[in-house]
């Protein structure tokens, strides 16, 4: 086996799971009460006070870590779904150093993370409880067939515009 081949098998034998997915926010409260009535149940507040007093995110080493400023500060918390330990969290952030503005809206065929699928038990009544909540939904639920599956799937937008794909599968 060529070393190359050797070193790709080891980093691929080392990196073990999607441990989080980063969601900046432009209003902590508004994007935490929206993933919540998802179900989503907050594990960990970032906004722990020590002894000295609150640590930034930037007292705390992330600066170099993230390619952001050494005073970089936010509110964060990690959000999960269920009771698994191993489940994939939600990490988040309203950045409060730095600012920045919001981008415009981005196509949901441009490169980098589009959106973030969830599988759900019922699609139709989570439909009408984000629409009732005045939160934009490109369409109600439709049901397509994809590889073999069936399944009822429909996108909305958090509150800062990052789309979030909801998908049923429906047993044949």
């Amino acid at each position: 086996m060529s070393d190359s081949a050797s070193s790709a098998q080891d980093v691929a034998q080392n990196v073990l799971q999607i441990f989080h997915i980063n969601i900046n926010c432009s209003n902590f409260e508004r994007s935490l009460a929206f993933y919540q009535m998802l179900g989503f149940r907050q594990l960990v507040d970032f906004e722990e006070t020590g002894a000295a007093g609150r640590r930034t995110f930037g007292d705390k080493g992330l600066g170099p870590v993230l390619n952001l400023p050494h005073d970089c500060d936010g509110r964060a918390c990690l959000l999960a779904l269920g009771d698994d330990p191993r489940a994939t969290r939600l990490d988040l952030i309203e950045w409060q150093q730095p600012r920045t503005s919001a981008p415009g809206p981005r196509g949901m065929a441009q490169t980098g993370v589009a959106r973030l699928c969830l599988k759900v038990r019922d699609c139709n009544a989570l439909y009408r409880r984000l629409v009732e909540a005045g939160h934009r939904v490109y369409s109600p639920p439709t049901l397509i067939e994809l590889v073999g599956s069936r399944e009822y799937v429909f996108c909305c937008e958090d509150p800062d515009g990052v789309v979030i794909e909801f998908m049923q599968f429906v047993r044949a």
